[in-house]
């Protein structure tokens, strides 16, 4: 397992690695010494009488509140202990995970006013596995995740609180302890902060940050699996080659265009049902304009990992210490909000296209297909049910899809009087995306269907689809056979989506998407 050093511009693959636990994060000797420097930076201005926010000062619209010098070190832990408010269900391990990691990242760059043992305990935490258990509402995205931050925070400390617990992976399971347990258990002694340490680690948005960039991750699985239902919905219903024609993308040379136009050209390669009905004049926007769709999206994720990989390398603390001490806004989390915002608004435009081919597929007018790809219409009802999930998932894509970044909600005396919503957006991606795989899972299982039924209205044979989706479906017909007679769909349409996530379409030709935009 590699180590990965912070403070160094972290990237989206190292960022994905830590996260899932596939590499461990080091510290180097730059930033432990950047952070030191800082740290005395800040223990000078504590000796004198000069109002600091955040480091003598009250939070917030109390910044006003000028706080004795013997009490700057119980001003943090109450900081910290009153801002862990969040409430609902806990966000995923390597949610936590990647935000504990985007926090460290961030206080190695050295503008924190951090002391150095203090990262290192959370270095060590992610490393031997100790994620707390954090719950997903409780912030705005304004002054950062405060309340989601802190609760991670609250788990450095010597606390007895009951609701501190941490997941622990042991004996290769997860079990909660509480926070103080598991440090003793892994032999880690908890830390008591001092002047500014408690804002420097609730200061920024990394949690939003940490759920956004694995969305996307998963947003990129469910393109590339898009991409393959849209090249098997295309052969089924006997699409014209055309729209793919990469002079059609020369004409209006948006990058994601050329990309996508390029990807589906490799797909359809050698296919004898493309170009095969030479009356057709032309398709459905479903198929003919997929490469602007697609190709939309592909921008849209080149533009919101640019920004991500800004955020996963800034310092997002208010005040900065710089030997001067900076009051801003860094923490507030617009560029994120607005990125995740516009993948929401993208993904969906993806699922409602998906769900147009299902229907096309199934509907005998359209498709010239036996009604809900069954040989005995009536008695049954083959794929006509798995479309209406398709139309409820990316209903609710829709509704999910109207931005966070514009709602802002004034907090704090109105001292914090426009919010980003960030972990709102981020939070709406992550079950976007979610749909996402299931509403492609399901034209696959459709598309799929389809064109085996298509081979044989025409007399062909497996041998003359596009050698890639021949691939495909044979990897499909392991663990999903041709629907012979109706059944429950719900098992199959998971084995199927199973099989996007885990990879196993994708990587017997991932050739396909070799120096893709999103790659």
């Amino acid at each position: 397992m590699r180590n990965i050093n912070l403070g160094e511009n972290l990237d989206f693959r190292s960022f994905l690695d830590l996260s899932h636990g596939h590499a461990k994060s080091a510290i180097g000797k730059e930033p432990m010494e950047k952070m030191s420097d800082c740290r005395k930076m800040v223990d000078e201005v504590t000796k004198g009488d000069a109002a600091v926010y955040g480091v003598n000062t009250g939070f917030g619209s109390l910044a006003r509140v000028k706080i004795p010098s013997g009490d700057l070190e119980l001003l943090q832990e109450n900081l910290i202990r009153s801002h862990s408010c969040a409430v609902g269900e806990p966000l995923p391990i390597d949610v936590v995970r990647g935000a504990m990691i985007l926090r460290a990242n961030t206080l190695c760059l050295g503008h924190s006013g951090i002391r150095p043992e203090v990262v290192e305990l959370l270095v060590q935490m992610v490393n031997r596995e100790i994620i707390p258990k954090v719950p997903l509402y409780g912030s705005v995205g304004a002054s950062g995740d405060l309340a989601l931050l802190s609760t991670i925070a609250c788990c450095l400390i010597d606390n007895s609180d009951p609701e501190f617990m941490v997941f622990c992976h042991e004996s290769n399971s997860w079990t909660e302890k509480h926070s103080r347990k598991a440090l003793d258990d892994a032999g880690l002694k908890p830390v008591k902060l001092t002047s500014k340490e408690g804002l420097a680690l609730n200061n920024g948005c990394q949690v939003s940050t940490s759920l956004g960039l694995l969305a996307i991750e998963r947003g990129i699985l469910s393109l590339e699996a898009w991409d393959i239902a849209l090249a098997a919905s295309a052969q089924a219903l006997l699409a014209k080659s055309s729209p793919f024609d990469e002079r059609v993308s020369v004409a209006r040379p948006h990058k994601g265009h050329k990309k996508q136009a390029e990807v589906i050209r490799n797909l359809l390669k050698d296919s004898a049902l493309i170009d095969f009905d030479k009356e057709k004049v032309q398709d459905a926007y479903s198929i003919r304009c997929a490469p602007q769709v697609g190709g939309a999206v592909r921008d849209a994720i080149t533009f919101a990992l640019e920004q991500l990989s800004v955020e996963m390398n800034s310092v997002t603390d208010n005040p900065l210490i710089y030997g001067d001490v900076l009051s801003g806004g860094n923490f507030h989390g617009a560029p994120v909000a607005q990125s995740c915002d516009l993948l929401c608004m993208s993904f969906t435009d993806l699922g409602s296209m998906s769900e147009r081919r299902t229907f096309r597929l199934i509907n005998s007018h359209l498709s010239g297909l036996p009604s809900f790809l069954t040989g005995n219409p009536g008695l049954s009802s083959g794929f006509m049910i798995p479309q209406y999930t398709a139309a409820s998932l990316v209903s609710a894509c829709k509704t999910l899809s109207h931005p966070a970044c514009v709602d802002s909600i004034p907090t704090c005396e109105d001292q914090e009087d426009h919010v980003s919503m960030a972990p709102i957006s981020a939070w709406k991606l992550w079950k976007i995306v979610d749909n996402l795989s299931w509403i492609v899972s399901i034209e696959l299982l459709t598309a799929f269907q389809a064109l085996e039924m298509r081979l044989s209205s025409l007399g062909l044979s497996i041998n003359d689809i596009s050698y890639p989706i021949k691939t495909v479906l044979g990897k499909v017909r392991q663990k999903v056979p041709y629907i012979q007679a109706d059944q429950p769909l719900s098992s199959k349409i998971g084995l199927m989506r199973d099989m996007v996530l885990d990879k196993t379409l994708i990587n017997p030709i991932s050739d396909i998407w070799s120096s893709d935009v999103v790659d």
